[in-house]
């Protein structure tokens, strides 16, 4: 992956404004993604609700977002940072790599209703950065 150093900045000005909304982002891009893309709710058989107030839905959107902020500060070394996640992700829970694209556009999506200052530069920064994450939690998949 290639990050100048102003996707970084950017990157991390963004970690540093969804740090302490990680539960409403989360939630709204985990309910976004199950609305749009149903299959992928066969990966949550145990959850009640699907919508962003469901406690399930919170909890998993808290726990990925949390994640993403996490990797934020792992830039220069994501494969090495994401390798448990990969692993647990492609040979425990066997989920479909084209989920974490998908993921990744719905992310998208919500950063910037959320978030006033996501500019250009900003949404091609955050972009390539999930783009390296779906590539690195797919890694392991069998």
């Amino acid at each position: 992956m290639v990050l100048s150093e102003a996707n970084k900045l950017a990157i991390q000005n963004v970690a540093a404004h969804i740090k302490s909304e990680t539960a409403i982002l989360g939630a709204d891009a985990l309910a976004r993604l199950f609305e749009i893309h149903h299959q992928t709710k066969t990966y949550f058989p145990s959850f009640t609700g699907y919508h962003a107030a469901d406690p399930h839905v919170i909890a998993h959107g808290t726990k990925v977002f949390e994640a993403l902020v996490k990797a934020t500060e792992h830039l220069d070394d994501l494969p090495h940072h994401l390798d448990k996640l990969a692993e647990k992700h492609g040979h425990e829970l066997l989920v479909d790599p084209h989920n974490f694209v998908l993921f990744s556009d719905i992310i998208v999506v919500t950063l910037a209703l959320h978030l006033p200052s996501f500019t250009p530069a900003t949404h091609t920064a955050i972009d390539k950065f999930l783009e390296e994450v779906a590539y690195q939690l797919s890694s392991m998949y069998r």
